[in-house]
Formats: structure tokens, sequence, C-alpha cells
């Protein structure tokens, strides 16, 4: 059983960025002024892709428990309806890996393992 760590960590990491940028967004532009907003997303970075080569793993061993942990972390967060819940975990679990293999490529290294 892989856990879930990796994966919780990333889905901190984007709910904290979309939330910065939704902030940034409300008076229609993001400037200088909307830096202190990415703080939260910035903070929770290095967890988040720390270890991100993990999360295929653990989402191919994800059990029933574990993804309504992920469900219950992303609504208590975000104070969301349940039936936006589980398209908002695969959005942004989808968004992390592709800014991991975005990583890897400028790296010019190859994905250790497909993304989720």
């Amino acid at each position: 059983m892989a856990g879930i760590k990796e994966t919780k960590e990333l889905l901190e990491f984007i709910i904290r960025l979309g939330e910065a940028v939704d902030r940034s967004m409300e008076d229609g532009e993001i400037g200088f002024m909307d830096m202190s907003n990415l703080v939260s997303a910035m903070l929770a970075a290095n967890a988040a892709f720390s270890d991100i080569a993990l999360i295929p793993a653990e989402i191919k061993d994800l059990t029933k428990e574990e993804s309504e942990e992920l469900y219950a972390y992303v609504r208590d967060e975000l104070d969301l309806e349940s039936d936006k819940i589980e398209m908002i975990v695969e959005n942004a679990l989808e968004i992390g890996m592709k800014v991991y293999q975005l990583i890897l490529a400028i790296r010019g290294e190859a994905p250790a393992a497909p993304a989720a």
C-alpha cells in the first residue's frame, strides 16, 4: 500500500495556487500587488514536488478509503458541494502531473513513470 501523502501534498499546492489566482483576478488582472496571494502556494510547492514521482504508484494503489480521504480534504479546504469534488480532484492531479512533466522536459529528463 503506497498511501496518499504525496498525492495530498500535490492537491494542496494546486488548491493554494488556484485560490491565489482567483483572489488575484478579482480586479480583472494580476499585478505586483498580488504577489502576497501566492505565498501560500509557494510554501506548499516544496512538499508537492519533492517526491512527486511517487504519485502514480499512490494513485494506482488508491483504496476506497484513501479516495474518500482525498475528496474530504478537497471538500473541507474549498467548502464545496460534493458533486464538484471528484472533478476538482481529478483536474488538480492532472494539472500537477503536467507541471511535473514540464519540469522534467525542461531538465531534459524523461518521466520516471506515466502521469496519472
